[in-house]
């Protein structure tokens, strides 16, 4: 019975750090969701979620990088801000600069990278990797439709 639980303890100091050592590294592989919303003009408006100022504090997110992909394309648009002398600042639910015309009936992936203004881009916990897939359609009555994730995905 001794032995039993002694082989338990090892393989519980064993796995243990283990399994929390993978689990931090997996967490900076983390995909945040986005919100997008179809504006008047038939374009989206991409933005980040207003759960991320929790505590309604009015913070703003640098934006480091934005990304339009389209599968068996590649990229179709993509900008960085990397320049500290021109930061690219957004608020929550405010339209991130896309500058690209999307068309309709097409597959995209889209993505950008952000952190909170103010920390340091090296400083892990702030940074942030937003993605989400999205097609707009023009239905029979001629309205534009946003499909977002799977239904976007499985559109045919």
């Amino acid at each position: 019975m001794k032995w039993i639980i002694q082989n338990y303890l090892f393989r519980l100091l064993i796995f243990v750090p283990v399994i929390l050592i993978t689990g931090c590294i997996l967490h900076n592989n983390v995909f945040y969701t986005p919100d997008i919303v179809l504006k008047k003009d038939g374009q989206p408006c991409i933005s980040i979620p207003a759960n991320e100022d929790f505590f309604m504090r009015k913070k703003e997110f640098s934006i480091l990088s934005l990304y339009v992909f389209q599968r068996r394309v590649g990229y179709l648009w993509k900008k960085n801000f990397h320049d500290y002398k021109k930061p690219y600042y957004v608020k929550n639910q405010q339209c991130l600069y896309f500058n690209y015309r999307f068309k309709t009936n097409i597959l995209y992936s889209i993505s950008f990278f952000s952190t909170e203004k103010g920390n340091d881009e090296s400083q892990k916990s702030t940074n942030k990797n937003w993605t989400r897939d999205m097609r707009i359609i023009k239905k029979p009555d001629g309205m534009l439709q946003l499909l977002l994730d799977d239904e976007a995905r499985d559109y045919s």
